[in-house]
């Protein structure tokens, strides 16, 4: 028998350990390198290959179109997967070696015509995104449903995985530029990186999967029905759920929001304050908002919940960058008040995934099936919309500007260009997440939801 954990705030029995808290985290080192460092490529493929700026953009959005179709088939494969290791978990074991191999490859793109850089391009990031990443988020995300009902342990957990993912976030941030130029600059000094970051992956996967319990699969007769149901009746099911179309929406707008405010400083250190190695000093700021972050949002998860949680971090997020509008230019300003918008992102990032986790629960009483996997996926398919979207708006906004890598001195308008990616733009995704989550009243029925649900779910004879 292990150690009684007591109930959460909704009387609700807690399962989890601090021990699998910190195992599961670690399954974040994996997705965070694909996707912090899939966000450097726009600099990489302008600034280190010579892509154009608009090509860049457009190469990783449509990467990210392909990518997002394949989370729901992925859903739908984690539905129905049955092994004697879990249903979710297996999936971090199988994935280990592809995603070593893909983190590699999206920087051995040739030195070519912009045309075979960009179908080189389109096809790694395809391969790391939307074959290798949505492997492991889509049953990441989904194994939080089998390991509690708890939606303060679902909110741990994310914040666990916030944690570990914004600390390899700040690491890039902080250390790849100067650490890239210390070993020369050139596209060898990027691969030298990727390395590393692939067999840090590698390894947090293998810990993620040894340390993970699967505790409330589905059997008997709702397994059934739930692997009965199609990814066309699962995408209808899907489309009418309101609180899973909303919650989908603000994960989309806090998705370009975080693209943007991982990817675009480099931009923002290298034309507006005239070094690119300033960039770690703006990274090295947010460790200090970031740290605060996930020391307060446990303590505000059990005051407020999810929901409202999630409100207070965008009223937060937009007074930060509200304030930068101001000041666009000045360095002190984007340090004091970019550590405020840094802070609101953590107990966004963590309350999204247990927020879309709850859906499911709207689909049963609705549809009878929970299709967990098909539901979690969202979560998945909103970061990947989110991303693609701010990692190709950067690209586009600065062609739209005039910018050229090669220029000497960089016009007005591409100052303007690096302001938007930098501040106008993130504001507005936390304005628009913002008036989504006042329409969003899940929270206040989700206790009531799971006991109906308990009733009416058939026993298995």
């Amino acid at each position: 028998m292990g150690k009684d954990l007591g109930y959460d705030i909704n009387g609700i029995k807690k399962v989890v350990s601090h021990g699998e808290y910190f195992g599961d985290s670690l399954g974040q080192f994996a997705l965070n390198s694909i996707t912090v460092l899939a966000g450097q490529l726009t600099y990489f493929y302008t600034n280190k290959i010579g892509m154009a700026a608009a090509t860049a953009g457009t190469v990783l959005l449509v990467a990210k179109i392909v990518d997002a179709v394949t989370d729901l088939f992925m859903g739908k494969i984690v539905d129905r997967t049955e092994t004697k290791r879990g249903k979710a978990r297996p999936w971090l074991l199988w994935m280990i070696a592809p995603t070593m191999l893909a983190i590699i490859l999206l920087f051995t793109i040739p030195h070519a015509s912009d045309g075979a850089m960009a179908g080189y391009g389109v096809l790694t990031n395809i391969f790391a995104s939307a074959i290798c990443y949505t492997a492991i988020a889509v049953p990441y995300y989904t194994m939080i449903s089998y390991k509690t009902k708890s939606g303060e342990e679902a909110g741990k957990f994310g914040t666990y995985r916030s944690a570990v993912g914004y600390s390899v976030g700040i690491a890039i941030g902080i250390g790849l530029i100067p650490i890239t130029n210390m070993l020369g600059g050139d596209q060898r000094a990027w691969i030298i990186i990727a390395c590393v970051f692939a067999a840090i992956s590698g390894i947090g996967l293998y810990i993620a999967y040894k340390t993970s319990k699967e505790r409330y699969v589905e059997t008997g007769a709702a397994q059934e029905k739930e692997k009965n149901v199609s990814i066309i009746d699962g995408l209808k099911i899907l489309v009418h759920n309101k609180y899973w179309l909303k919650i989908t929406g603000v994960g989309v707008a806090i998705n370009i929001m975080y693209a943007m405010i991982m990817a675009a400083p480099v931009y923002y250190a290298l034309y507006v304050l005239g070094n690119d190695n300033m960039v770690s000093l703006i990274n090295t700021v947010n460790i200090i908002p970031s740290i605060l972050g996930f020391m307060t949002t446990g303590y505000l998860l059990k005051k407020f919940g999810l929901t409202k949680t999630a409100r207070l971090a965008c009223v937060i997020g937009i007074f930060g960058a509200a304030v930068r509008c101001f000041f666009p230019g000045n360095l002190m300003v984007t340090l004091v008040f970019g550590s405020v918008v840094m802070y609101a992102t953590i107990p966004l990032i963590s309350c999204l995934p247990a927020m879309v986790l709850r859906t499911s629960e709207v689909n049963m009483k609705t549809a009878g099936v929970r299709i967990t996997g098909m539901t979690n996926a969202s979560n998945s398919f909103a970061g990947k919309i989110g991303s693609g979207l701010g990692g190709a708006a950067i690209g586009w906004i600065l062609a739209f500007g005039g910018f050229d890598a090669a220029a000497a001195v960089q016009t007005s308008a591409v100052t303007t260009a690096v302001y938007a990616i930098n501040i106008y733009i993130p504001l507005a995704m936390f304005i628009l997440a913002f008036v989504i989550l006042m329409k969003y009243d899940l929270d206040e029925k989700y206790e009531t939801l799971v006991e109906e649900n308990t009733v009416a779910e058939p026993v298995e004879a």
